[in-house]
């Protein structure tokens, strides 16, 4: 029986061998990039959210009339 393990593989399971092993990484790399997806999954709300709060401050900024004495104001 140990000399069987130590004959080269035939074709056929040469081939079966590399499905199998192509198989197994293809299926590690999704559950990698499944749990990646998920551990960003909020960050997206966060910067969108971030996002609609800048222009929320660029409108109140656009509704507030300026006059020259006010330039101080948003120069810094």
């Amino acid at each position: 029986m140990l000399k069987r393990l130590f004959t080269p593989l035939t074709l056929v399971n040469q081939l079966a061998l590399i499905v199998l092993l192509a198989t197994i990484i293809g299926v590690a790399g999704m559950a990698i990039s499944a749990r990646l997806v998920n551990g960003v999954q909020g960050s997206a709300h966060a910067i969108n959210k971030a996002g609609s709060l800048r222009m929320q401050s660029y409108r109140l900024l656009a509704a507030i009339p300026l006059n020259e004495n006010d330039q101080n104001w948003w120069r810094t």
